[in-house]
């Protein structure tokens, strides 16, 4: 699993600006020192390495204004694209802005780029500048999310939510909730206290529950994704409780390891999707879900 983390080491540093220059400014001929501005020091900056050590993405936040935040100088070792890092660099300066009380993100896109943000919320606004002579950019808005962890397709994940609050009432009452969704994963969280048993740990049917809505919902969102439509059910399912739960329920997918084709839906009428949900007690596993959920073309 990649970290995404600050720069701290003198070595941390040339490194995040080496790549940064390397991606964003030699294949223009630009002179090092061209990768920074006058904003550095009042910036938020972020990069992954692997366990080598090497650098392998590097991206900025800095405020404009106290409502509005701007991305810049997001790179990624053009080796390791496919890998979500850039994704994953966002999501976090996404939530550094959203919890210091952005109302909107900026950024300025390279054409190349426009796709990759329009999946994460970013609406293009207007053509902006040219850089080099040939490098035409966009400005693209995202404006706060309900939730800070609806990191992609936000207006998707609304409709989920809203779904499951008008479909199944009982998910209200007990408090679940999407927490993220990303490149990489989709999670829930539930409500303790709406789900406490008489040993003050989450009852073990909310724990299914929790654990369903959360394959439910990887299922309706990689629907969503094929962009295909049908209506999702639950066929089989098993599941391992490993601890009680006594502070915070959470279920991940994974969605890289779900399985299923919904080509079929064309030819078959229905196709059939199975997901692994890993459930935490905070950060610690506490139990693991499979279900297979089937979609019925409409």
């Amino acid at each position: 699993m990649f970290q995404v983390t600050t720069p701290q080491s003198s070595d941390d540093w040339q490194a995040y600006y080496q790549l940064r220059w390397q991606v964003l400014r030699a294949p223009w001929d630009q002179p090092r020192g061209s990768e920074q501005d006058d904003l550095e020091q009042e910036s938020e900056h972020r990069f992954i390495k692997n366990k080598e050590g090497e650098v392998l993405a590097v991206a900025r936040l800095h405020f404009n204004n106290g409502q509005q935040a701007q991305v810049r100088y997001m790179a990624v070792a053009e080796e390791h694209r496919g890998q979500h890092l850039g994704s994953r660099l966002l999501h976090e300066l996404e939530k550094i802005a959203w919890t210091q009380n952005a109302d909107e993100l900026v950024l300025f896109a390279r054409e190349r780029a426009l796709e990759f943000y329009r999946r994460h919320g970013y609406e293009l606004k207007e053509k902006a500048h040219l850089a080099f002579g040939d490098v035409q950019h966009w400005r693209m808005v995202k404006q706060r999310p309900s939730e800070p962890g609806w990191f992609r397709h936000p207006d998707w994940t609304q409709v989920l939510q809203n779904t499951w609050r008008e479909s199944i009432p009982i998910s209200d009452k007990m408090g679940i909730k999407v927490e993220s969704y990303t490149d990489w994963q989709f999670s829930v969280v539930a409500d303790l206290d709406a789900n406490i048993n008489v040993h003050n740990t989450m009852f073990a049917g909310s724990v299914y529950s929790m654990a369903t809505l959360a394959g439910w919902g990887a299922t309706y969102l990689a629907l969503r994704e094929a962009g295909k439509e049908g209506d999702i059910v639950l066929a089989d399912a098993n599941i391992k409780y490993l601890k009680p739960i006594k502070s915070l329920p959470r279920a991940h997918v994974d969605q890289q390891v779900c399985e299923g084709c919904f080509e079929q839906l064309e030819s078959d009428g229905k196709a059939s999707y199975k997901v692994p949900v890993k459930i935490y007690d905070g950060d610690t596993l506490v139990g693991e879900f499979e279900g297979r959920f089937v979609v019925i073309a409409k």
